[in-house]
């Protein structure tokens, strides 16, 4: 994966690089028939390519396939420049991949490749564009408000167009760009891609030219050292009105076939929904419900984007109220810089309390550093997102859940926040509230 240069919090963040294992390497490989002899003399490009996670594997079955053959080291050498090509940003970590490479290539005797992996921008290449039989890798994941220059660049994209877009979604129409038209792209990437607003544009053109082949939905397999949920795709771009959708067995790490969905089992709601033909026509049949007089509604906690500044245990009492982490129902206390109608109090007002001042003022650079929007201020949450329910009785709910014994239910009183998940509010008392959710229904919709 790529290197991305961002406004940072984290390193894994700020470069947008996280290193693929083997074993998923090998499962996408597979996923696209990259493998035996149809390896030979086929173009095949990881355009994110990092110190070579993929391209190490790639040249080691390129290697396998040419040995089978006869060929010559000095043959076999020449096709490893022609063949296998890859992009990386970052001069040092191309130069680590270059590296790895060679070695891939020197266990089978080969040396001297001069390798088609250059440093460039992959949202600037064109060279590519139809000639690929394979793409395959890991694009970066960074949302586009963290880029520091590339928000224009980005929104050019077709897939772009809905909501605040990923780095990866772009990688997408990417690489089905440099697809020839028998070409296979094969990504792993946060399964987001499935509901988002920011993938809208991109599921309807799948759809739309019926480009998926195959999905593997990781489920709360985590390959990574990280939180998002990922999946991998594989996307061509002949016409095929069927695809083979695969769950994930962490025990074995491998891909294990479900079954065979059409897209109209699968396009729920315009958001991609994936599992067995008997729970996909249940959820199809929720989904058709119209529902005159909801009796709850389900919205997203506080958003402050530096929650080691506003939550936490405070050496002043004026401007807090306690908060609920509705993934823990841990219970904290807030700094809450709001009045009662939800307006933002001006720094100056808060800032006549001496403690709070030199609260902000300790803080003031990691506050002002923070992607907000135009109109929000440094000093107050980075979204306005429950604000206003601050004064109505809800009930916190986290999102990671499994099963019943997952579900964690916080009463959260007038005048007390929530943040880390998820909010309820309904008129319904908490009994009636736990008769919904602690059922088998409720977690196979989940």
């Amino acid at each position: 994966m790529s290197k991305y240069t961002i406004n940072t919090l984290t390193e894994e963040k700020a470069n947008g690089r996280v290193y693929t294992p083997p074993h998923i390497v090998n499962n996408i490989l597979d996923l696209c028939g990259y493998g035996g002899d149809a390896v030979l003399q086929k173009h095949v490009i990881d355009n994110s390519c990092g110190n070579g996670a993929f391209l190490i594997e790639v040249v080691r079955r390129y290697c396998e396939a040419a040995g089978n053959t006869g060929m010559s080291a000095e043959q076999l050498g020449d096709e490893l420049a022609t063949f296998i090509h890859g992009i990386e940003i970052d001069k040092d970590v191309r130069d680590e991949c270059v590296g790895n490479m060679n070695a891939a290539a020197q266990s089978f005797g080969v040396s001297g490749v001069d390798w088609d992996v250059f440093v460039a921008d992959a949202l600037k290449v064109t060279r590519y564009s139809g000639k690929m039989d394979y793409v395959v890798g890991n694009p970066p994941y960074i949302r586009v408000h963290n880029l520091s220059d590339k928000y224009g660049e980005v929104k050019k994209y077709s897939f772009t167009q809905n909501g605040m877009t990923d780095l990866f979604i772009v990688f997408y129409e990417i690489g089905l760009n440099m697809l020839n038209k028998d070409g296979v792209l094969g990504y792993i990437t946060p399964s987001s891609l499935y509901n988002s607003l920011a993938a809208a544009s991109m599921r309807k053109r799948l759809t739309t030219d019926r480009a998926i082949r195959k999905v593997v939905n990781l489920r709360h397999y985590q390959p990574f050292d990280a939180t998002a949920y990922t999946t991998i795709m594989v996307l061509a771009k002949d016409y095929r009105d069927t695809i083979d959708y695969f769950e994930y067995d962490e025990a074995e790490r491998l891909p294990i076939f479900v079954s065979e969905l059409t897209y109209d089992e699968f396009c729920i709601d315009d958001k991609f929904i994936f599992g067995e033909k008997t729970a996909l026509s249940e959820l199809r049949s929720i989904a058709s419900c119209i529902i005159d007089s909801p009796i709850c509604e389900v919205k997203n906690g506080f958003a402050t984007l530096c929650d080691d500044f506003f939550i936490g245990d405070f050496p002043f009492g004026e401007y807090t109220i306690p908060i609920v982490k509705a993934s823990t129902g841990a219970l904290s206390e807030c700094l809450f810089p709001y009045d009662n109608g939800g307006k933002l109090i001006s720094y100056e007002h808060l800032a006549r309390n001496p403690k709070i001042r030199e609260h902000y003022e300790a803080h003031a650079h990691i506050l002002k550093n923070r992607s907000l929007g135009d109109m929000t201020l440094w000093h107050g949450f980075g979204r306005s997102q429950g604000i206003n329910d601050v004064w109505r009785k809800k009930y916190a709910v986290n999102t990671l859940i499994r099963g019943t014994s997952d579900i964690k239910l916080s009463v959260c009183d007038e005048g007390c926040g929530v943040y880390g998940g998820l909010y309820i509010l309904t008129e319904l008392d908490i009994g009636e509230i736990k008769n919904i959710l602690l059922t088998d229904e409720f977690i196979s919709y989940v």
